[in-house]
């Protein structure tokens, strides 16, 4: 007889109690993730066959159960008499002190499958359970510290914030809970560190300028305290993006594909918010049709993609460091960065940039030309990555068209930004902007 269910995210089959080993896997699985129940003497087709249960059976099961699983998991373990045939229910609760290892591995369910959590996973895990943040990571010492750049912090928040804050460096770090036994926290090193990537050498910004999906044309890494990475990968960024000059009756206007003021926003909330348990840079990729800005740990628990289309509260990953930033002026108002970057952009011309959540937050803006490249522009900036320089007539030749036809290209592409003409007359050249 066939069971009236099938396996789904809560719900497992199992032939036999010699399948303990999947069993217990489950087990861990449905206590990190939403409970469930599993069936023993129940084939993978939901076919009831029924399972053997002696004397002492289900003590030993539970026994093996709780022996083999960190922490220990006590599941509801009963018979039940299913189209006459006894059956073994094992009910398993979600639990709130995850992760629940089974024989040192931790698993997770999805769909009907029961996988391995990875280490970001786990870790994200273990500081939701007890409330613990990477940045209080005791790292350091005074040593590695430039208190100069306290100074200045100190001097900038009493004039910016008007707030009372200690004369000498160490009651400055104790005072913003960045200190502890002697020992200095991650946002400290962070913030103030004279070489921060000396111990934590991911804590870094990527920024790649690419033609194609695949490898960046150029790329740079920025790396240094979290001021000099917000300051340093907002000039990079805008020096990679394109431009227009308009002049008006009154004034000379710049509109720039991407608003600055988005991307600074962007930027700063990478720093900001990003995870720096997990050892990966934060990534500017800069595209002809997009830019995309994307930081290590997605949103953190309470926050959703929509909540960030409207005012909402604001949940830090990092306080200490978000204060740090307050502190400095670069957050001046909780729960509304993203609306700001909303408006920005389609103020801009860009449309509404795209959010997406998962252990990454990434932040997409397409780019104000709506025109994809064409086939022939595309040919043209391969021409130049190999080249750096190149005439009309070389393109004549390579492309094998028309002077009229290069030259109506050159004109479209000079006024997107994707190139720029150098010299004049013979001597004209065109390279890139980059």
């Amino acid at each position: 007889m066939h069971l009236n269910r099938k396996e789904d995210t809560t719900t497992e089959f199992k032939r036999s109690l010699s399948e303990f080993s999947d069993i217990l896997v489950t087990v861990s699985a449905f206590s990190n993730t939403r409970g469930g129940v599993i069936f023993v003497g129940v084939d993978d087709d939901g076919n009831v066959v029924g399972v053997d249960v002696g004397r002492g059976s289900l003590e030993n099961l539970a026994h093996q159960i709780v022996q083999n699983t960190d922490p220990k998991v006590y599941p509801e373990i009963k018979v039940e008499r299913i189209f006459g045939k006894p059956v073994i229910e094992i009910r398993v609760s979600e639990r709130s002190d995850k992760p629940v290892f089974a024989k040192g591995i931790a698993y997770k369910r999805v769909g009907k499958s029961n996988v391995k959590m990875d280490r970001d996973e786990i870790v994200n895990l273990l500081r939701k359970t007890y409330q613990l943040s990477y940045e209080d990571v005791e790292v350091s010492t005074i040593e590695d510290i430039d208190l100069g750049k306290i100074k200045k912090f100190a001097a900038e928040t009493k004039s910016r914030r008007l707030t009372s804050i200690p004369e000498d460096e160490v009651s400055v770090l104790k005072s913003l809970g960045l200190m502890k036994n002697e020992r200095v926290k991650l946002a400290a090193l962070l913030a103030f560190g004279g070489n921060p990537q000396a111990k934590v050498p991911w804590a870094t910004v990527k920024i790649g300028r690419f033609l194609e999906e695949t490898a960046p044309a150029m790329e740079k890494e920025i790396g240094g305290d979290l001021f000099e990475q917000i300051e340093k990968s907002y000039v990079e960024t805008i020096s990679f993006i394109r431009k227009e000059i308009k002049v008006g009756k009154l004034k000379r206007e710049e509109i720039y594909e991407y608003p600055p003021e988005a991307l600074r926003e962007i930027i700063i909330n990478a720093v900001a918010h990003r995870d720096y348990s997990i050892q990966s840079p934060i990534y500017i990729k800069i595209f002809n049709d997009k830019i995309e800005i994307e930081n290590p740990g997605g949103l953190p628990p309470g926050i959703t993609i929509e909540d960030l289309k409207k005012p909402h509260r604001s949940i830090l990953r990092n306080p200490k460091i978000a204060n740090i930033l307050y502190n400095r002026g670069y957050i001046e108002k909780w729960g509304i960065g993203t609306l700001q970057v909303l408006k920005k952009c389609l103020i801009n011309g860009n449309g509404e940039p795209i959010f997406n959540s998962n252990h990454y937050f990434k932040a997409t803006i397409k780019s104000r030309y709506t025109q994809e490249t064409a086939e022939n522009e595309r040919k043209i900036l391969n021409y130049l990555l190999e080249k750096r320089k190149i005439t009309r007539r070389e393109l004549e030749k390579k492309l094998k068209l028309k002077e009229s036809t290069v030259r109506k290209i050159l004109g479209k592409m000079q006024k997107k930004g994707l190139i720029i003409k150098e010299g004049k007359g013979k001597n004209t050249k065109y390279i890139l902007p980059f």
